[in-house]
């Protein structure tokens, strides 16, 4: 009898062991936050200057569209998207990759895709940084919501991040929402060239 007591004990903390390492993951997991910190300018691609360029800018200069002109210079727009990655839990997290969708004042403009290759271990932070493109023909479904918000950009990030905690790669969804104002940027990028 005192063989199966001590095989029935072993079996007990063998499962109460599993039970406080499923806790323990179930928390850090809990523990885990994504989220779009900042959004700032990184540059502007330029459309090439020709002719009819000059006379449409003229045209909608003459006519008060100033932002409208001015929009119509731009290529594309490279924006700087700084990630805050954070482990509140108690064990490291291992986090391969990172992978979301752009929108831009509620309008769906692409995806994106980085990998992270990096180890958060328990109470530290990362930032990651991504330079995403815009192209104009990109975000062409959205010039008019942009003009007539004044030139703001409302950019929406929703993802999902892969954590690798003690070898299980668990999905974690967020969404963040920044905003810049591509007119400041756009004047911004005028006045440096003069």
């Amino acid at each position: 009898m005192g063989k199966a007591k001590f095989v029935g004990i072993g079996i007990g903390v063998f499962f109460l062991m599993l039970v406080i390492m499923g806790g323990l993951l179930y928390y850090s997991y809990t523990q885990i936050n994504v989220e779009l910190d900042t959004v700032s300018f990184h540059s502007i691609d330029l459309v090439n200057i020709t002719f009819s360029t000059l006379v449409n800018l003229g045209l909608q200069a003459i006519s008060g569209d100033w932002l409208g002109a001015a929009i119509n210079l731009v290529d594309g727009v490279n924006l700087n998207l700084f990630f805050g990655l954070t482990n509140n839990g108690l064990v490291p997290v291992y986090i391969p990759d990172l992978s979301y969708d752009l929108l831009v004042n509620d309008v769906n403009v692409g995806a994106g895709y980085t990998t992270v290759d990096a180890t958060i271990y328990p109470g530290d932070d990362k930032e990651i940084l991504i330079v995403q493109n815009f192209q104009k023909s990109g975000l062409s479904p959205v010039i008019s919501s942009i003009i007539s918000n004044d030139g703001v950009m409302q950019i929406t990030v929703k993802g999902t991040a892969y954590f690798g905690i003690l070898g299980f790669n668990i999905p974690v969804s967020f969404e963040s929402v920044q905003q810049i104002s591509i007119k400041d940027e756009i004047e911004n990028k005028i006045n440096s060239l003069s």
